[in-house]
């Protein structure tokens, strides 16, 4: 499976490709590489050295400052964290490349009408999930729960990305795991969102129509801050990677809209006390 980290490169080469005029043909003869390298790397199948990015990019007179150091940045990464290769064998190729995501973003934002984030949830809560099936029942739950507390250290690395996270009223009160589990994973939820970098906002069952606008869905805006932002759609067990920058913005405004329908910071934050004083 490709990275997205390489099909995003390779997006935006074959956008740069296009805009210069040039045929797969045209530019393999003109840069001096054959078709099959021109295209395997465009359709992200293959990573690309830097030097010959930064080659690539001059011959394609991309001359913009933060879209170079944006795909120069993601090339320079390589495909897995360290950390992350402790899981190759153990969770899906799909979940590595969303974990990558996360440690090279500036900024997520995540829409979940149902759940607590994953970057928000305690280990109970997630092997709640785990029980309920909502993970592939082949792979071993600790293993999931491992790497989603491994997953979580993002947001507490020394320069972490902004987190904001809308999350459905309903996810707060569907009770997942034991009574006090889930007054541990609320407590959690509301202790995270007193951290400068992390925003929760409450969508409310008021919000009406918004809530089935879509289903969960995360945008990473990649490092560094520039104009590269991946969205990742969830459906069940699998989650569907969307690099095309015009689907990219029509999500981003589906969350601006999603975002312009919750409560505010403070009133998201009654929500959850006012959950939590319930006996």
């Amino acid at each position: 499976m490709p990275s997205v980290r390489y099909r995003r490169i390779g997006s935006a080469l074959r956008q740069a490709r296009e805009a210069a005029g040039l045929t797969i043909e045209a530019a393999a003869r003109r840069y001096g590489r054959s078709p099959g390298w021109i295209s395997t790397t465009e359709n992200g199948l293959q990573p690309i050295r830097v030097d010959d990015l930064g080659d690539l990019l001059d011959f394609y007179k991309v001359q913009d400052p933060i879209l170079r150091e944006s795909l120069l940045h993601l090339a320079r990464q390589g495909r897995k964290k360290n950390w992350e290769r402790e899981f190759q064998n153990h969770v899906s190729a799909a979940s590595l490349d969303l974990a990558s995501l996360e440690w090279d973003s500036s900024e997520i934002c995540t829409f979940q009408p149902n759940l607590i984030p994953g970057l928000l949830q305690t280990p109970d809560y997630t092997r709640s999930l785990i029980a309920a099936s909502l993970y592939d029942e082949d792979r071993r739950p600790d293993d999931f729960v491992r790497f989603r507390l491994a997953r979580q250290r993002v947001l507490s690395k020394a320069q972490p990305p902004n987190y904001v996270a809308v999350i459905g009223e309903a996810a707060l009160h569907q009770q997942v795991g034991s009574s006090e589990a889930m007054r541990t994973q609320l407590r959690q939820l509301r202790e995270a969102a007193q951290l400068s970098h992390i925003t929760v906002r409450i969508l409310p069952y008021s919000a009406g129509a918004h809530l089935w606008l879509t289903g969960p869905f995360d945008l990473f805006r990649l490092l560094p801050p520039g104009r590269l932002t991946v969205s990742v759609f969830e459906l069940f067990k699998q989650s569907s990677f969307v690099e095309d920058p015009k689907e990219v913005a029509s999500h981003e405004q589906l969350f601006a809209h999603l975002l312009s329908g919750t409560l505010d910071e403070a009133h998201s934050l009654n929500v959850v006390d006012r959950i939590l004083s319930t006996p």
